[in-house]
């Protein structure tokens, strides 16, 4: 546990190297304090093909949504969601579009949440 997962606009793909916004991602959270032990944070990249910006002009995103469990104040949730946007922000190289980097935290239930480790080989 955490969650965090990267939605972005296939527009701006090509202006990102989607290895290295996952890993700042992840370091973002490594480096927050708030997440252990580091194994539990999973990172993933999902395209988002078919969207809408408001006015429809050719805007682009990319939304970390990071989902971890209850229990966590408003404090710390800003001081993580400000970090993953100012490790990502910088990754995106200048294009045509404005680009949209945001970033929110979300509970999970601590009650309902499952998990399971299943070994390796």
């Amino acid at each position: 546990m955490p969650h965090l997962r990267i939605e972005y606009s296939t527009n701006i793909a090509a202006r990102f190297d989607g290895a290295a916004v996952a890993q700042a991602g992840c370091d973002a959270l490594l480096s927050s304090g708030v997440f252990n032990p580091p194994d539990s944070i999973k990172v993933r990249l999902v395209p988002v093909e078919h969207f809408r910006v408001g006015s429809g002009a050719d805007h682009g995103f990319l939304h970390a949504d990071l989902g971890m469990l209850s229990g966590r104040d408003t404090a710390t949730k800003l001081r993580v969601t400000d970090a993953l946007v100012r490790a990502i922000a910088p990754l995106v190289q200048p294009g045509p579009q404005v680009v949209q980097v945001t970033a929110d935290a979300r509970d999970m239930d601590r009650d309902c949440y499952s998990k399971r480790l299943i070994p390796g080989a």
